[in-house]
């Protein structure tokens, strides 16, 4: 396309370089035409008045030679080379005067006869075509008006053959070349002078001038740029220029193709190297969720871990039930700030910590309280929030300590409600800390879960409406399993896909 352009940028400029050439050889060929015609009265000027002398004199050839002398001679000092005077009064002209070498018309009756015959009309110029002969001749003859006996002056004019004329440097027309013919054709023959020998150089034009009962012929080349030398040189200067450019535009397109290259190459690898990151902490991740639940007598468990969008990096959702004896049990389920391997680090770090104070006898709330010293949000730049339940089956008494977790959801007879608590500080936020255990009777029969905020938090939707979704949708479960409860909620609350990762766990008495 750039040398499309280019190309069409350089034919335009060279179009319009050619026609302003032409454009201005014909305004300098009228100009010439016109300086030429101004020369044309100095032929028929001296002639029409030799003829009113000679008419007013009655004849007198010595008033007529007088004032010829000084335009009739040898060399290009004199107009006419010679001239003569006739009567027409009888059968044949009569000679009256004659200047000059022996002319044409006083040697060549035939040739005399036939020009006062070509003469149209009195006073006026007769150009006769004398240029065949050698040498070179054009004759000239001019017929007093209307007068009883009539008169006629005839002249000639020599021109050497091969004549050179040429224009001076200060003249308008130095830059041009030209040929003047006799006649309306420019033919070789009839070339009085030219600046060149014929033919001329490049485009020409030519104009003719009225030249008494013919016409000369101008006929007009350049020599050069008649515009100056900017107009001619601009479709160079502009293929110059474009050509530049277009070097500059294919090296840029060339950089910019291997920059898109590469940049490709490194979206391709960071690409494999995101998926590597997420495929490992997907695995720790998981590998770090209980293969299967405890089986403990009195209590049904069951739990869920939904990966959010394939696009988002992995989180730090987690849960755990730890078996603590033959009727109680404590499980957790927690969420980690932030994505990727660093936060799945973290929730390994919690995970284990939990079980090892579990394994200790600790109860829910010292728990939390440690593991506030295991995480420092200035430090890993993380927090988590935690939610660590202590169950005691036979007596149907849930005790649950919350570190900035969603409240759990208690479902029994169609009715749904969270439990009530202070939602405490997230661990990692403060090192000083206080948690208050709420213990709560659960009906028999009766379903508790709990959760991450992937299911219920939804971008540009206010908290609690999520929240009261899941209500109303746990409330709508009729009774059975936990796992049909899971199934119920994550599908209503998800419609199978989820932006974040979620973690559930419900667990139902059956005594």
């Amino acid at each position: 396309m750039g040398a499309i352009v280019v190309a069409s940028l350089v034919w335009l400029t060279s179009i319009v370089n050619s026609h302003t050439q032409s454009r201005l050889l014909h305004l300098q060929a009228d100009d010439a035409g016109v300086v030429v015609d101004e020369v044309v009265p100095t032929f028929r000027t001296p002639l029409t008045t030799a003829v009113e002398i000679a008419d007013t004199s009655h004849g007198d050839a010595a008033d007529v030679e007088h004032y010829v002398a000084a335009e009739v001679g040898p060399g290009s000092a004199h107009l006419f080379v010679s001239l003569s005077l006739w009567r027409l009064s009888g059968a044949s002209p009569e000679e009256l005067l004659a200047t000059g070498p022996p002319s044409t018309f006083g040697t060549d009756p035939r040739a005399l006869e036939s020009t006062v015959a070509r003469i149209p009309a009195p006073d006026t110029l007769t150009v006769v075509d004398l240029m065949a002969r050698s040498p070179r001749h054009i004759g000239f003859a001019v017929e007093s008006i209307g007068t009883t006996p009539r008169y006629v002056v005839l002249a000639q004019t020599e021109f050497p053959a091969g004549r050179r004329a040429a224009a001076p440097a200060a003249s308008a027309f130095h830059d041009l070349e030209f040929a003047l013919y006799l006649g309306r054709r420019p033919v070789a023959s009839h070339l009085l002078e030219a600046t060149t020998p014929p033919p001329l150089n490049g485009p020409t034009t030519s104009v003719r001038v009225p030249f008494g009962t013919t016409t000369l012929d101008i006929v007009a080349s350049a020599q050069g740029p008649l515009g100056g030398g900017v107009l001619p040189a601009l479709p160079w200067v502009i293929g110059a220029l474009g050509a530049v450019f277009l070097v500059a535009a294919v090296v840029m397109t060339e950089w910019l193709m291997r920059r898109r290259r590469l940049a490709e190459y490194l979206a391709r690898e960071n690409l494999r190297l995101y998926a590597e990151q997420r495929s490992i902490s997907q695995t720790l991740q998981t590998a770090l969720l209980p293969k299967r639940l405890p089986v403990v007598p009195g209590v049904e468990l069951a739990a869920r871990f939904v990966p959010g969008d394939a696009s988002a990096d992995v989180g730090g959702d987690w849960y755990d039930v730890i078996r603590c004896d033959e009727r109680s049990f404590i499980f957790a389920i927690g969420d980690v700030s932030g994505r990727g391997v660093p936060a799945a680090n973290i929730m390994a770090s919690l995970h284990y910590a939990i079980r090892a104070y579990a394994a200790q006898g600790d109860d829910a709330e010292t728990i939390l309280h440690k593991l506030s010293g295991l995480l420092d949000i200035g430090r890993d730049g993380h927090f988590a929030t935690v939610l660590l339940g202590h169950v005691d089956v036979p007596d149907h008494r849930l005790t649950v300590v919350n570190a900035g977790h969603l409240p759990p959801l208690v479902v029994s007879g169609g009715d749904a409600h969270f439990v009530e608590m202070e939602p405490g500080t997230p661990i990692g936020v403060a090192q000083t800390v206080q948690y208050v255990p709420l213990t709560v009777e659960v009906p028999r029969g009766a379903s508790m879960l709990a959760y991450t905020d992937g299911l219920v938090e939804r971008r540009g939707e206010p908290l609690d409406t999520g929240l009261d979704r899941l209500r109303a949708a746990a409330a709508a479960v009729e009774y059975g399993t936990p796992e049909r409860l899971l199934d119920a909620v994550v599908a209503s609350l998800s419609d199978g896909v989820v932006a974040d990762d979620v973690a559930l766990l419900a667990l139902r008495w059956t005594d």
